[in-house]
This record gives structure tokens, C-alpha cells and sequence, in this order.
């Protein structure tokens, strides 16, 4: 696993010598550093994200427990690299994931590297097992009931409830289908093909003109409105000669 980071500091040697442990350390990317934490803000806005940062705290420009608030939105961790043991309490009260003091020594540095790459692993698992599986209130109170996304074949809508069709059977739940629509929207096998219904393309059998069939016989027509992008899906998975 390779985690990318950036640096912090407004101390060119500071930043040579953090340079040199993250070049020693396997499974780090070092993507830019930085004089000062504006600077950095204003790439992080361009590029997007890092997965780890590693700052100073006390820098002229915009110190780093200042700037915490705006350089946590665009990364998973925050460690602060200073020479001041006092600043630690702040540190952590700004949801800092990591303090290491100056000289930074290789295995404190490899240590907390490790440490962050356990907890990554363990928040990509969590995300895996989320895109896995939802839950949904049963008919009894405090009832819920569990459906893997693999085994849903259709959403149907029913007034102000929707009919969930599993490789199993169906389930009933009281929520509108736009707003299940919306719970799938970052799933690329769920497309609703008209206002009632939404399939799931592993069970997709084939698509004749406007009628789209499913592997279990069920067959629904495509509605104008969601025609152009349910088709232009389908052709960019289009097998061409």
C-alpha cells in the first residue's frame, strides 16, 4: 500500500531531513513540500488530497494548528513534526493524528508511519464492508433487516413504500424511491430505468429496443426520461469490433 504525503515547514533543513526518512521509509509517495501552510493550501484546493501531512507548528506565515481546521477536509492524517513538546495538547485538541519532536529519529518516524498505514487498511475494510451490504426497518418496531447489494435484482416503487426484489424473495420498506435512488447513486450496477422501478445489472439479461429483461423474466420498459444515460452506459460496455 502506498500512502502519499506533503510537507510542511518553514525551515529548508527541517524539510531535507524529513525528505531523506520519508525516502527511507517503504509504502510513502512524497508529493510536494512546502514553505509555508498557505502554500500548501492552496495546492491541496488544485489537487485535492493527501493521504498524510506532516507540518510544523510554528511557522510565520499561518501556523500549523491554525491552518488544522482547513488542511484536515484534504487528508486522512495530520502529523505535527516541531521541536516543542508544549504544543502537543493543541495539537491533539485540533484532531492532529500523530506528534513527532525534532530530531525526528528513523524509527519513531517508520513507527508512526506504520501506525497510520494499520489505521488506513482498517478504514478502507470498513469502507469495503459498507459498500457491501444496507440495512432497512422492518414492519416491527426497532426491526431491521439486512440485504447485500449482490443479491438485489429490482427496486420497485409502491405508493409510499418500496418493494425490494432479492435473489431470496422481497422486502418492504417505507422510504420513496428517489431517495433509495440516491442511497446507490455511487454504485455503477443500480440504474433506474423508469419512475417505478430500479435494476440491478447483474441481472440484466439483455435490452431489446426500450424494454430492458432481466434474468428472471421480468422485463420493464425504458422511460424517455432515463433513455440517454442507461444507453450510454451501456455502450461504453459495448464489446466492438
Amino acid at each position: 500500500m502506498i500512502m502519499s504525503c506533503i510537507v510542511i515547514d518553514d525551515e529548508p533543513h527541517a524539510i531535507d531531513e524529513l525528505c531523506d526518512l520519508i525516502a527511507q521509509v517503504p509504502h510513502l509517495n512524497l508529493l510536494s513540500t512546502f514553505s509555508d501552510a498557505r502554500q500548501a493550501i492552496a495546492y491541496l484546493q488544485e489537487t485535492g488530497h493527501a493521504d498524510i501531512i506532516f507540518s510544523d507548528i510554528s511557522m510565520a506565515v499561518l501556523n500549523g494548528i491554525d491552518a488544522a481546521d482547513i488542511l484536515n477536509n484534504y487528508c486522512h492524517f495530520l502529523v505535527y513534526v516541531t521541536g516543542y513538546r508544549e504544543y502537543a495538547p493543541e495539537a491533539f485538541g485540533v484532531k492532529a493524528d500523530g506528534y513527532l519532536l525534532k530530531p525526528v529519529s528513523y524509527m519513531s518516524f517508520r513507527q508512526q508511519v506504520e501506525d497510520l498505514i494499520s489505521k488506513f487498511q482498517d478504514i478502507l475494510k470498513l469502507q469495503r464492508d459498507e459498500n457491501q451490504f444496507l440495512f432497512i426497518k422492518g414492519g416491527q418496531k426497532s426491526s431491521y433487516i439486512k440485504i447485500r447489494y449482490s443479491d438485489i435484482v429490482y427496486i420497485e416503487a409502491m405508493l409510499n413504500y418500496i418493494m425490494i426484489h432479492t435473489t431470496t424473495g422481497h422486502e418492504i420498506t417505507y422510504i420513496g424511491l428517489k431517495a433509495m435512488e440516491d442511497k446507490l447513486q455511487l454504485m455503477d450496477v443500480f440504474f433506474r430505468v423508469n419512475k417505478s422501478i430500479i435494476i440491478s445489472l447483474h441481472y440484466l439479461d439483455r435490452v431489446d429496443g426500450n424494454i430492458a429483461r432481466l434474468a428472471n423474466g421480468k422485463s420493464y420498459q425504458i422511460g424517455e426520461k432515463y433513455k440517454s444515460v442507461f444507453l450510454e452506459f451501456l455502450k461504453k460496455h459495448t464489446l466492438k469490433s
